[in-house]
Parts: C-alpha cells; structure tokens; sequence
C-alpha cells in the first residue's frame, strides 16, 4: 500500500496556500498593494478542472484597474504558483443581495450565484523558466 502524501493534510494545505498569498502582493507598486489588499483572494478548481486563482474586486472600479495591471498580476501568479492555469476576477455586481450579506473578509466562501468575473489564462514559456 502506498503511504498518504503529507500534502493530504488539509491544515498544511490551508497554511501553504495562506503563506503564498500572503507573499502574493510583495512584487507589486505600493497602489496596487492597496488594491490588492481590498480584495478576497483565493483558489479553486474550474469546472474543467483547471486550478484557478481568483481575485473578488470590491467594486467594479477596483476590477477595472487590476484589468489594466493584469499582465503583471499572470505574470506574479506564474512566478509564484505553479500548477495555476488561471486568473478569476471576480467582482459582486451592485445591487446583488448577496452583496449585503456577505462579509468578504471572515466568509471563506462567496457565493458563485454573486460574482461576474473575467478569466485569464497563464501561459507559461517552459524553455525560459527552465533556463
């Protein structure tokens, strides 16, 4: 029988996946730091199976300037997290009544019925990073 892999620990996942985040925002301008800051930040798999980062904007103004930033965000997130294929951003709509009862910074999850979001892919130049 094989042994369980370390990483099956759920609390070590957790913690790992906290460290990179919190490292996440290091490599950025002082703004967008900030803008980052305002954000939920965390990972799921797509439908397809594709892990996926996601960024859940605040208001529609704070999405609009991580579109503009987004080369260097895929950029941070391929440096920095391997196996990522891609970049959710996701902002609540106004007006969405999910927006009134979720309090983004103590809820682990969001409710996928409240989001428009905008996915990018990664792509990674292999031959580089190998260099």
């Amino acid at each position: 029988m094989l042994p369980q892999p370390i990483f099956g620990d759920r609390s070590l996942t957790q913690a790992f996946y906290q460290a990179v985040i919190d490292r996440f925002d290091n490599g950025f301008s002082l703004s967008t730091q900030a803008l980052l800051r305002e954000c939920t930040l965390g990972f799921a798999p797509s439908p397809e199976g594709v892990k996926t980062f996601f960024i859940v904007a605040p208001t529609l103004e704070a999405a609009e300037q991580l579109i503009d930033k987004m080369e260097s965000i895929l950029d941070r997130v391929a440096e920095l997290m391997a196996g990522v294929g891609q970049v959710a951003l996701c902002v609540m709509p106004a007006g969405s009544e999910a927006l009134e009862t979720v309090d983004r910074q103590s809820s682990e999850k969001v409710t996928v019925d409240c989001l428009a979001c905008k996915f990018f892919s990664i792509f990674c130049d292999c031959e580089t990073a190998e260099r």
